[in-house]
C-alpha cells in the first residue's frame, strides 16, 4: 500500500459534554490521553478546543496559549497541534484573529464564514491571512456549502488569501438541521474546486454516515477528519466506544481500501513544503 490519507481527529469540539458521553474530553489530563490514544490508533493531527471551568468553549488566549502548550509538550511529537478559532455565536473576528496571534501554533482552523462575514470588509482578513502565511502557520480553511468553496476562489483570486500555505476542511451535514452528513455533500465541494488536484483538502461529517462521508472523501483523494466534536455514533448507530476507536474503525476500512495513514513525519514535511 503506497497511497496514503492523513487523519486528523477533533475529539471534544465546542459544545458535547461528558454528560452526553463519559469518554469527551474537555479537561486537559482527559484531553492528552485521548490524543495519545489517537495517535496510537493512526491520528496524526489533533484538532483542540478549549474549555473553561465550567466546560464551555473558549477562546480566551491565556486559556488558549497554556492548553496549546501542555498538549504541545504531552503529544507534539507524535501528532501535528491544530487550534480552533471557532466562534459559536460569541466571539468576533478580531477576537480570533488576537487568540492565533497570542498562541502562534503551528496549525489554526478558520471558518471563512465567521472570519470573513462581511464579503464587501476584507482588510483585516487580508492583512491576518499575511500573518499566517508569514509566520509559517498551516492553515485550514473550513468550508460547509459548494457557495462557500465559491467564496474561497474569490477571495484567493484577489489575493486576499495567499496561494500556498493552507488546505481545505468540507463539512458535511452543518447546513442541515439537525445536523447530518451524506456522501453527496462531499462530493458536491468537491466538484465546486476545480482546482481539487493541487490542493490539500480533507473532509468530516455529522451523523453516523460519518465514515461512509469520510471514505467517499479517501476515494476522491482527500484526508479525514474524524471525531466527537462531529459524531458519537459507530455506522450502525451503536454508541462509539471513544475517539480512538472511532480511528480503529475508519484505519481499518481504509486499509481494505488499500490506503495506509501518514505518519505525522510526513505530514510535518508535507506542511512545510505547501509554504
Amino acid at each position: 500500500m503506497t497511497d496514503t490519507r492523513t487523519i486528523m481527529v477533533a475529539p471534544n469540539g465546542a459544545r458535547l459534554q461528558p454528560s452526553q458521553h463519559h469518554a469527551v474530553p474537555i479537561d486537559t489530563p482527559s484531553l492528552i490521553n485521548c490524543l495519545q490514544a489517537c495517535a496510537d490508533a493512526g491520528a496524526a493531527m489533533a484538532h483542540i478546543h478549549a474549555r473553561d471551568e465550567s466546560g464551555a468553549h473558549s477562546l480566551d488566549p491565556i486559556l488558549n496559549h497554556r492548553l496549546y502548550q501542555q498538549v504541545q509538550d504531552a503529544v507534539g511529537d507524535r501528532m501535528v497541534i491544530q487550534l480552533t478559532t471557532e466562534a459559536v455565536g460569541r466571539y468576533r473576528p478580531s477576537e480570533q484573529i488576537a487568540l492565533v496571534k497570542a498562541v502562534k501554533p503551528e496549525a489554526v482552523s478558520i471558518a471563512l464564514r465567521e472570519l470573513v462575514p462581511d464579503p464587501s470588509e476584507t482588510t483585516e482578513a487580508r492583512t491576518f491571512f499575511a500573518w499566517l502565511h508569514h509566520h509559517a502557520v498551516y492553515t485550514q480553511f473550513i468550508l460547509y456549502h459548494p457557495q462557500d468553496v465559491a467564496r474561497y476562489r474569490q477571495l484567493r483570486h484577489s489575493g486576499i488569501i495567499p496561494p500556498k500555505g493552507h488546505h481545505l476542511l468540507f463539512v458535511a451535514g452543518r447546513d442541515q438541521s439537525p445536523p447530518f452528513g451524506h456522501p453527496e455533500d462531499i462530493i458536491a465541494m468537491w466538484q465546486a474546486l476545480p482546482d481539487h488536484d493541487n490542493l490539500r483538502w480533507s473532509a468530516c461529517a455529522f451523523g453516523h454516515h460519518e465514515i461512509r462521508c469520510l471514505t467517499t472523501a479517501a476515494l476522491l483523494g482527500g484526508d479525514i477528519r474524524i471525531g466527537f466534536e462531529n459524531n458519537t455514533q459507530r455506522v450502525d448507530q451503536r454508541r462509539a466506544i471513544d475517539n480512538a476507536a472511532q480511528i480503529t474503525d475508519l484505519r481499518n476500512t481504509l486499509e481494505k481500501l488499500g490506503y495506509c495513514t501518514k505518519p505525522v513525519q510526513a505530514l510535518r514535511q508535507t506542511m512545510t513544503q505547501s509554504f
